[in-house]
């Protein structure tokens, strides 16, 4: 009985110490809280005869859903069972250091959220990041976010803000943000923290070791 107690036991510690090796590239998504550095505006015109040109100021904060790429900056296998981070060439469990866990992260906007509207991400809307990594799978990041939206040319809002915009003889009682001569789009920048889910961080076709760097 102790011989198998002893065995069971063996077998045990050599599951826990159980190592994989990450892929340096993967790809993920995140989700987390944006914030604009510039104030972006949405135009309508009123509903009355006159449709005068009115404008309000869009929420800087938002909630956001991107896409990610992440490159990892060093080599690192995790343990199968408790997804502790190692050093890949190291011949022991060494524990990978702050410095290890580090990624940069490029992200692309798939959905953004706040108190005015949801809106589907149209353009190439996203940013830069450097992230860090809490376990195999997971990643906390900061982003510098790069968003264009189509705003109103300042000559049009200069001239006709709370004015009808003349349309030939007659005046304009619709906006069409597609027309060039009113819109154009301006570039935003801000910053982001998103948690990052990665998807096939683990390198495939790799059997298990115990413990030792490959």
């Amino acid at each position: 009985m102790k011989k198998f107690t002893a065995i069971f036991f063996f077998l045990f510690v050599i599951t826990l110490a159980h190592t994989q090796e990450l892929n340096g590239v993967t790809f993920g998504f995140g989700a987390g809280f944006s914030k604009t550095s510039q104030t972006a505006y949405s135009y309508s015109l009123t509903t009355d005869d006159q449709h005068h040109l009115v404008t309000q100021a869009l929420s800087k904060n938002g909630f956001v859903i991107s896409s990610v790429l992440t490159v990892r900056l060093s080599n690192l296998k995790t343990e199968t069972n408790s997804h502790k981070l190692l050093k890949a060439n190291s011949t022991t469990t060494e524990a990978a250091g702050w410095k290890e866990k580090l990624a940069i992260n490029v992200s692309l906007n798939l959905v953004e959220i706040n108190s005015d509207n949801l809106s589907f991400n149209k353009n190439i809307d996203g940013g830069l990041g450097l992230g860090y990594m809490v376990n195999d799978f997971v990643q906390v990041a900061l982003f510098y976010d790069l968003i264009r939206l189509r705003q109103l040319r300042d000559h049009v809002k200069d001239n006709y803000l709370g004015k009808s915009i003349p349309n030939g003889t007659d005046i304009l009682n619709a906006l069409d943000e597609k027309n060039n001569d009113l819109f154009y789009n301006k570039t935003f920048t801000g910053f982001s923290f998103k948690i990052i889910l990665s998807l096939g961080s683990k390198k495939p076709g790799t059997a298990p070791a115990t413990g030792e760097g490959r």
